[in-house]
Order: C-alpha cells, then structure tokens, then sequence
C-alpha cells in the first residue's frame, strides 16, 4: 500500500506541540531590521539627556550637568541645548549650570546637527533649608531608586526621619540615603523627611514617587497558536483522503485482477 503523504508532517508537528512552552524559541529578530544602508527612524537618531547627579529637584546653589547622547550611547560631538523651547548658546555635549537659580528650572533637550529633539528632561530648583530627592520621579516595577534629605549648601543634617505617605519609614541620626530595590506599584506614594540643621528641626516638602507596571507585550508569534492547529487538522484531513482514495483504488485494482481470473477459460475447452 503507497505510504501517506501527510504522515511525516503530522508527526513533526505533534513534536513542535508537545514541547513545553520555551523548549522552542524563534527566531528573535525582527525582518524589517534588514533595512537598507543608512535608512534609521527617528527613534533611532533621538539622541537623550541625563543628568548627574541624578537628583531631582536640587535646591538653589546647587549644581548639576545635563549631558547629551547620541544614539550610540557616547556623547555627541556637538549639541544643540533648548531650555523651555530656548536656544542656548551652550553647543557642547554637556550643559552645567552652576549655582543653580530658579529660573533655571524647567524643560530641556537637546539634538545633534540635523537630528531630531531627544524627549525632555524636567529640572525643579527650590529656595527651601531641606528637601527630599529621588533618583528617579517615575520608576518601572523591579526596578531600584535612591531618596536623599538634602539641606541647602549641604549644611551638616542630623536626626533625620523618612516618610511615606506621612508615616516614618527610616531613622538616621546621621544623613543617609536609602536605596528601594526590587519595586512594586505598593511603593508609589508621597515621600518626604524632616532633620536638624544647626539645631533647628525642617520638613521637607513632599515628593511624588510613581513605580508602574511593565506594558504587556503581546508575543508577535501568538498567531502560530490558532494557525498551527488548523494547520493539523487540514493535514489529518489530507492524510484522511489520500489513504481513503488509496484504500478504494487498491479495492478496484483487486475487484478487477479476481473478474479477469473468473474469466480466464480452463484448459481443454473449447
């Protein structure tokens, strides 16, 4: 009897669905990442502004440097600095402002040449003895952050107390600052501290700290869950008709090789 055609295909697709899920990866890359020499996208070419330190807000008097980066993770040779949609005249990768005033917060980006604006960075300067700093206002789940009590000129600070949501979380008699690791949407909330400065007790004001859940990413290769069993069942299908159509030609080849044998004459008549 001919063999089926749809059994090896069926075979090596009941042994794709039988793998645990993650025993079988495809392939990671993306076809459109072949794209035509010196083709980017504008995601590509933004380029993006940190800053160092990393705290924010800062106090009056104090000084920190936005830095420019290019695509490639290294500063940019030129830059471009826009403070509030105002061209500065700053044109090198980095941009320090020194003894910071209040009408140097606000909004800044950068480019470089012809590329476009990187997203912005938000710079807060306050006129207060002590406020609290994050390293980072808004922070994915898992991630880490750092809060500080800062006093203003870093003035020697003791005795200070951290608050979440107006509840102490952490006492130091001397100033430390306090990393939260492996963060959870529980750790949003209103932080602020409180200290002695030259013997006087100061409450910062509050600072907004948002931890978000990570976006759902939708598997691209999800669509092979519902082709792949159709595909199964258009080949037992397949599978199912070519052995019904071989099964019936066998029977008629064999109906016809037993009537020519019927009719065969016997020897010596005539």
């Amino acid at each position: 009897m001919p063999a089926s055609m749809g059994g090896p295909a069926l075979l090596w697709l009941a042994l794709l669905l039988s793998f645990p899920e993650g025993c079988v990866q495809p392939l990671t890359f993306p076809l459109w990442t072949f794209a035509a020499p010196g083709v980017m996208s504008s995601d590509t070419l933004k380029p993006t502004v940190s800053m160092n330190p990393p705290w924010n807000p800062i106090l009056k008097d104090d000084n920190v440097t936005l830095t420019c980066t290019g695509n490639n993770s290294l500063e940019v040779n030129s830059a471009v600095w826009l403070h509030n949609n105002i061209i500065l005249q700053e044109t090198t990768s980095r941009l320090d402002i020194k003894k910071a005033q209040i009408q140097d917060s606000g909004e800044y980006r950068c480019r470089e040449n012809r590329s476009v604006l990187s997203d912005p960075v938000y710079l807060t300067v306050f006129t207060e003895w002590l406020i609290l700093q994050a390293s980072a206002n808004v922070v994915m789940e898992g991630e880490t952050f750092l809060i500080r009590c800062h006093s203003w000129k870093n003035l020697r600070l003791k005795k200070v107390t951290y608050y979440k949501d107006g509840t102490p979380i952490k006492y130091w008699y001397e100033n430390f600052n306090i990393s939260i690791s492996n963060v959870t949407t529980g750790d949003s909330g209103n932080y602020s501290c409180s200290g002695q400065i030259q013997q006087k007790d100061y409450t910062s004001k509050v600072l907004n700290i948002t931890v978000k859940k990570e976006p759902t990413k939708q598997n691209k290769y999800s669509w092979l869950q519902f082709l792949i069993p159709l595909v199964v069942v258009i080949l037992f299908a397949v599978d199912t008709g070519l052995f019904i159509s071989t099964k019936q030609q066998l029977t008629v080849l064999l109906q016809i090789k037993r009537t020519r044998k019927n009719k065969k004459p016997e020897p010596g008549k005539n």
